[in-house]
């Protein structure tokens, strides 16, 4: 027998699971909730218990209707409840005052937004459009607009004159105006706490603006290389500039993590450090000089996604040259190892053989103790790290 409590937990958990697709028009009316009347056994047993629940629920004046059924007892038929029917979502909704309010915000939205941009695509974002806070509703709404209005502006978001949204706004938001101006709907969900990068840079695209270039992290070791660039040492440049060097290196050391970089204090004719784009490779694949290059020294983590890097550049085309990354230094320095990343993808091709035996056993770790494993560059003491590197670069 299910009280009015039971019965009003289970209608807020269901109306928040299904009023996205409720709001579309979707799912099948009416909706009953069995409110589970006694049993024979329970109505010989106990009539007096089975009648007080009966009079709790004639009492009930809350959203929906309750039916009833004739139920033999053993002093004569009996009517109780038998279950709670509603009729459409907006009584599902009026059970609770909280249901109440968000269907409502989610109706006045929802028409909104279906008046003022007709192309839109909805499936996906009205729980995330229900849920803003009134001031993001409203940026959201004149953003937009705004944009409908200068598809083609040539500006970086940045720039965009439209009061109260910053970059950092506009990128979270990106899934939801993209939907507004009718593109194919994302596929993640439509409660997902973060915006991926795909959607930002669709966005970007979408509305014709100028992307920021990607800086490179760029350590010059050599004296002369420093020379085109006003003697510096440490620069951050786009890929365009780089590209644009009348002097090339030789060498090109690339490194996973961006401190270690800073940490490289010596000169080395002919050679250059490029570090801390451990998840983007595909950036350094765009350099010409380092195509070209005679060497190309990679060193990363000792962990699953390390090592995909590692394969990454060298699907790229770049015949990169490993050092500090196998099994002979995870040995050494295991105790300084952390729980890591586990596998993400099936394979990682471009491995040599002492490099695949390495992506092996971590990989066995992973399966074995539900986690991976993860040696960080920098946690490798700098005096072996760096003879190491030296080494390699000569």
């Amino acid at each position: 027998m299910r009280t009015r409590d039971e019965v009003a937990a289970q209608l807020r958990q269901r109306f928040h699971r299904d009023y996205p697709d409720w709001a579309r028009r979707r799912g099948s009316w009416p909706l009953r909730i069995n409110l589970q009347p006694p049993t024979t056994a329970e109505r010989s047993q106990d009539p007096v218990t089975c009648h007080d629940w009966a009079n709790q629920w004639a009492a009930y004046d809350g959203a929906g209707s309750v039916e009833y059924a004739n139920t033999q007892f053993p002093t004569g038929v009996h009517p109780m409840p038998r279950r709670l029917t509603f009729a459409t979502p907006g009584a599902v909704a009026a059970a609770t005052p909280d249901t109440l309010a968000t269907w409502q915000r989610c109706g006045a939205r929802l028409i909104e937004l279906e008046r003022t941009f007709p192309r839109a695509t909805f499936d996906r974002i009205i729980r995330r459009a229900t849920d803003l806070e009134d001031q993001d509703y409203r940026r959201l709404v004149s953003t937009t607009k705004w944009i409908l209005e200068h598809p083609t502006s040539g500006m970086l978001l940045r720039q965009l004159p439209i009061e109260g949204i910053d970059t950092k706004w506009l990128s979270r938001h990106a899934t939801l105006i993209l939907a507004l101006l009718g593109d194919e709907p994302p596929e993640e969900q439509d409660d997902a706490p973060e915006e991926p990068s795909s959607h930002r840079l669709q966005l970007h695209k979408r509305l014709g603006l100028r992307v920021p270039p990607d800086l490179i992290q760029v350590g010059i070791l050599d004296p002369a290389l420093r020379d085109q660039i006003a003697g510096m040492r440490h620069i951050a440049a786009g890929i365009d500039d780089l590209n644009r060097w009348p002097r090339i290196p030789d060498t090109v050391v690339i490194l996973e993590n961006k401190e270690t970089g800073y940490a490289v204090v010596d000169d080395h004719p002919g050679t250059v450090v490029l570090h801390g784009l451990g998840f983007s490779v595909a950036h350094y694949a765009r350099i010409n000089w380092v195509r070209s290059a005679r060497k190309v020294i990679y060193w990363g983590d000792i962990d699953i996604p390390g090592l995909g890097f590692l394969s990454d550049l060298r699907g790229l085309g770049i015949n990169a040259e490993t050092i500090l990354m196998d099994i002979e230094t995870l040995d050494r320095f295991r105790h300084l190892a952390v729980a890591g990343a586990g596998a993400s993808r099936l394979e990682i091709p471009h491995l040599t053989e002492p490099e695949r035996k390495l992506y092996q056993q971590l990989l066995n770790y992973a399966a074995q103790n539900d986690t991976g494993l993860l040696l960080e560059q920098e946690r490798i003491a700098w005096d072996h790290a760096y003879a190491a590197l030296t080494k390699a670069i000569r």
